[in-house]
């Protein structure tokens, strides 16, 4: 995905940079006014699309979507706990568990078909289960290796998304400057605007 652009019907956003990111952020103002983009089955299936995760849209029910929601909650407090150098809550990672030992049916392999070979950790999705499959093995990823170093919150109060910052000097701020970032430097050039000088 490029940047914070938007897909489809939505305002998907894709500056997460890890799918797994990227799935939090369908809640938009988390800390703030909590923007839900999961509303229906549809949507879910529609994200699916436009994340890359599968080709086609997935069957998603009412059930399954309330999974995806809880998957998506117990990674965005796995990954805040982690930011915050305290323990991953218990039943955020049972629930992120569960979900890659159903990911165990689908195993790693190396694809030896070319001259070097490559490591392959799943094919396309079959079914939503298995796209949500693959999002909580990312969030784990992410979360269980040095990756971890990389994830950002955004500075932006009411914004507060996740983003992997992937920028050389480790000092990225907010999660899309055409947007936080510039409401920041607006917000910073008027308080200074308006000092007495």
């Amino acid at each position: 995905m490029n940047g914070s652009q938007l897909e489809g019907t939505r305002p998907w956003a894709w500056f997460g940079g890890r799918p797994g990111v990227d799935f939090v952020n369908t809640v938009r103002e988390r800390a703030t006014t909590w923007r839900e983009l999961l509303e229906s089955p549809a949507d879910l299936a529609e994200w699916f699309v436009a994340a890359e995760i599968s080709a086609h849209p997935l069957a998603v029910d009412h059930g399954l979507l309330r999974q995806a929601k809880e998957l998506r909650e117990a990674i965005d407090q796995g990954i805040r706990a982690v930011l915050a150098e305290e323990r991953v809550p218990a039943e955020s990672a049972q629930v992120i568990n569960a979900w890659l030992a159903r990911a165990a049916d689908r195993p790693p392999y190396l694809d030896v078909r070319e001259r070097i070979p490559v490591l392959r950790t799943a094919t396309a999705p079959s079914d939503a289960r298995d796209a949500l499959c693959h999002i909580a093995l990312d969030a784990a990823e992410l979360m269980g290796t040095s990756a971890r170093d990389t994830v950002r919150v955004c500075a932006s109060a009411p914004c507060s998304a996740l983003f992997v910052d992937r920028s050389a000097a480790r000092r990225r701020r907010w999660c899309s400057m055409a947007t936080c970032g510039n409401r920041a430097k607006a917000a910073q050039f008027r308080r200074s605007s308006t000092k007495p000088h």
